[in-house]
């Protein structure tokens, strides 16, 4: 992360000028990663919400609105694979982006299995984030 803030807003902010703020739900059992993840997405102008796991990140999807669900794969009590299938069996247009840190070819076979849009392997750069979630937006047409 060696550019300044002005480059990186520069570099990775939408210029959209819709007054309407985009809604992202992160969910990741690792505090720091969380945190990193929320900045960034905040930074970019999105509105956050965090959950520390996917039954919370469910919970939290069911009450509220969101045009991007990023989870991680590894989490306890429901892990990213089970939160992913659940919000595409209630929101299928809803992409889901899986942040993981495991084996990226047993990753991708598992995702060749079932319903998500993309996945980020860890640790990533904040150039690819950005890329991900305005490709996986666009997609949508949000």
């Amino acid at each position: 992360m060696g550019e300044t803030k002005r480059e990186l807003k520069n570099s990775v902010a939408p210029n959209t000028g819709q007054s309407i703020s985009r809604r992202i739900l992160v969910a990741e059992d690792n505090k720091a990663v969380q945190d990193v993840v929320s900045r960034i997405l905040d930074f970019m102008g999105f509105e956050v919400a965090l959950a520390c796991n996917g039954v919370e990140a469910l919970t939290v999807f069911l009450d509220s609105s969101f045009d991007l669900v990023l989870t991680d794969l590894e989490m306890p009590i429901m892990d990213g694979w089970s939160l992913t299938q659940c919000i595409k069996e209630r929101s299928p247009n809803t992409p889901v982006l899986w942040m993981t840190g495991a084996d990226r070819e047993t990753v991708l076979k598992k995702g060749e299995r079932g319903p998500v849009d993309s996945v980020l392997f860890k640790p990533f750069k904040v150039e690819d984030l950005a890329r991900t979630v305005q490709e996986a937006l666009a997609s949508r047409g949000v």
